[in-house]
C-alpha cells in the first residue's frame, strides 16, 4: 500500500521544486550576514551523522571564537535560547546540548528561526568569528557561505525517494547549492566505489567530495566520568533512542559482547516508566560485568534520571568522526574562514 504515497510525494517535490525556483530568481529573498556561516546538513530525514560532523569542525576551528546554531529539535519551548551546560534537555534539544556539555567554551543557540538566531549571536556575541549551523540546508532565507551535505553510504540519497513515499526532502538536483558533499558512515572503500557514489550524486566540477567514517572511542561512567577503554567480555543493556542504533551493536558484538538492545525512537523522551523498565532489564540479568551502556545524544536525556541510576554501571560511548583526505578537507575549512572577507 505503500505505492498509495507516491502521488503525494511527486505533488511534494513539485511544491519545493518551485519554492527553490523562487529564491534562484530572487523572488523569494535570502539575507547574507557579515560573518562566514557553515551549514553542515541534508536532503534526508536524520541519520547522517551532522552532530558529529560539527564536533570535527569545532576541533578543527578550535583557534576561533565559535557559535552553534541549531533548530533545537524536540525541545518543548520556542524561539531563541542560549544553551547552558546545566540546562535540561527539554528546554533545548538533546544535541545542543551535547556539544555545549563537550564544548563548553562554544557558543550553542537554539532557534527555529535561524535568520533571527544569527542575528541574536551577532547582538549578544559580536565577536564571534565563525558560526557552525547544525542542519538548516533548507532554510533559504539565510545565506550560507559554505555549504556540506552528508550522504549516508548505508542509505545513499541517490537511492531514496521524496517524503512521504521515501526520506528525502528535497531532490538529488538540490545539491548542486552545496560546496562540499561528504558520504558518511564508509567502510573502507576503494577508488572505484568512491567514484561510483561520485557520479550517483552527480557531482559536479566546482564540488569537493569527501568520505567518513565513525570511530568508537572510550565509554564513560555517566556519574562519575571514569572511563573503560576496553568493552570486550561485559555483558550490555543497549539503550538507545538514535535514527540507527545498527552500527553500534554490530561493533559491540564483534568485541565479543552479549547485547541485549534495548531501542527507542530517535529524540525520544524519556519517562519514569522508561528508566524503570530499563532497571528491570538489567536487573534479570544474570551475569559478571553487566553494564547498561548508551549513547552520548542520550547521555544528555538519562541525566535527568541520575537518582535512579545510582549504584547502576551505566557508562556512554563516544565517537568521533575520521575523514578521509583530513588535511585537505581541513584546509579547505580554514581557508573559507580566514579567507572571508568581512565588511568593517
Amino acid at each position: 500500500m505503500r505505492f498509495l504515497l507516491l502521488p503525494l510525494s511527486i505533488f511534494y517535490g513539485f511544491i519545493v521544486g518551485i519554492r527553490n525556483k523562487l529564491f534562484n530568481w530572487k523572488i523569494l529573498k535570502n539575507k547574507t550576514f557579515n560573518i562566514p556561516i557553515i551549514c553542515v546538513g541534508n536532503i534526508s530525514i536524520g541519520g547522517t551523522g551532522k552532530t558529529p560532523h560539527i564536533e570535527y569542525l569545532i576541533k578543527v576551528l578550535s583557534n576561533k571564537k565559535i557559535a552553534v546554531l541549531s533548530r533545537g529539535y524536540g525541545r518543548v519551548t520556542k524561539g531563541v535560547r542560549f544553551v547552558k551546560e546545566d540546562e535540561n534537555y527539554l528546554h533545548v534539544g538533546d544535541e545542543p546540548l551535547q556539544i555545549k556539555q563537550k564544548f563548553p567554551k562554544v557558543k550553542v543557540i537554539v532557534s527555529e528561526n535561524r535568520r533571527k538566531g544569527v542575528q541574536e549571536i551577532l547582538r549578544k556575541f559580536p565577536e564571534t568569528e565563525v558560526i557552525l549551523m547544525d542542519d538548516g540546508f533548507q532554510h533559504r532565507y539565510l545565506n550560507t557561505g559554505l555549504n556540506i551535505i552528508l550522504n549516508n553510504y548505508e542509505k545513499p540519497i541517490y537511492s531514496d525517494y521524496l517524503i512521504p513515499f521515501g526520506g528525502l526532502r528535497e531532490s538529488i538536483n538540490s545539491l548542486k547549492r552545496a560546496k562540499i558533499i561528504i558520504t558518511t558512515k564508509c567502510p573502507k572503500l576503494n577508488e572505484e566505489e568512491k567514484n561510483y557514489i561520485s557520479k550517483k550524486v552527480n557531482l559536479q566540477k566546482n564540488q569537493l567530495k569527501y568520505f567518513s567514517s565513525i570511530e568508537y572511542d572510550k565509554c564513560r561512567n555517566l556519574i562519575s566520568k571514569t572511563a573503560i577503554s576496553n568493552l570486550k567480555g561485559y555483558n550490555i543493556l543497549l539503550v538507545t533512542s538514535i535514527a540507527n542504533a545498527h552500527n553500534l551493536k554490530n561493533y559491540l558484538e564483534h568485541n565479543q559482547n552479549t547485547v541485549n538492545h534495548l531501542a527507542f525512537p530517535d529524540h525520544h523522551k524519556f519517562s519514569d516508566k522508561n528508566i524503570n523498565d530499563i532497571l528491570t532489564k538489567f536487573k534479570d540479568n544474570n551475569y559478571d560485568k553487566n553494564i547498561i551502556l548508551t549513547t552520548e545524544k542520550d547521555k544528555v536525556k538519562l541525566t535527568n534520571f541520575i537518582d535512579y541510576f545510582k549504584g547502576i554501571n551505566i557508562y556512554y560511548i563516544q565517537i568521533k568522526v575520521n575523514i578521509q583526505n583530513y588535511k585537505k578537507f581541513n584546509n579547505e575549512i580554514l581557508k573559507y574562514v580566514t579567507n572571508y572577507k568581512r565588511e568593517l
